[in-house]
């Protein structure tokens, strides 16, 4: 109580005495101390969490989660996940073809994750928001090569009908000749 009202006195007189700044140099250290220490753990936290976000992405692709520890492999599995060619890591020497890269292997991966082209800008510029949220929502990853191996399958072949012995007749008849009849035996 004493502390306050000599600093508030000091403060209203402008007698700011040696004893008062030092009050005030302790309480304002004290106070900023404890402001870093609260940021300090929430840089720490998010840090945490994006970690585990960009594992799960890695993981989700079937790469090595753990690749996003090492610094070289970490990008080589980026352009890896955007569907180019591990070489492209070596454009990490010429800043300016490195941005255009990363910013187009962005766009990639939004569309091998199944996301719009502009997701990809997201998944560039705002990282903190766009890569736990295709972490940890349902998104699937396919690269092209795995989507027109799907494309070119047709869906269902032949559909099946199953129907008892009485009417295998009358269904043969019904049904399109590319339909197969399936009866029960007992």
């Amino acid at each position: 109580m004493n502390f306050s009202f000599e600093l508030s006195w000091a403060l209203l007189t402008g007698n700011i005495n040696s004893d008062a700044m030092m009050g005030m140099g302790t309480m304002a250290a004290a106070i900023f101390g404890w402001m870093a220490m609260i940021r300090m753990l929430g840089i720490l936290i998010i840090g945490a969490f994006m970690i585990i976000s960009r594992w799960r992405v890695f993981s989700k692709a079937g790469l090595p989660g753990w690749g996003i520890f090492i610094p070289f492999y970490n990008r080589y599995l980026m352009f890896k996940l955007g569907g180019f060619s591990g070489r492209w890591v070596l454009s990490i020497f010429f800043p300016p073809l490195f941005i255009v890269m990363m910013i187009i292997n962005y766009f990639k991966i939004a569309e091998n994750f199944w996301k719009h082209r502009t997701f990809g800008l997201g998944l560039r510029f705002i990282k903190i928001v766009f890569i736990p949220i295709l972490a940890f929502d349902d998104s699937k990853y396919l690269a092209k090569r795995s989507v027109v191996k799907i494309i070119s399958k047709p869906a269902i072949s032949e559909p099946i009908i199953p129907t008892k012995a009485p009417i295998r007749k009358a269904v043969k008849k019904i049904a399109p000749k590319h339909v197969k009849t399936i009866t029960k035996k007992k």
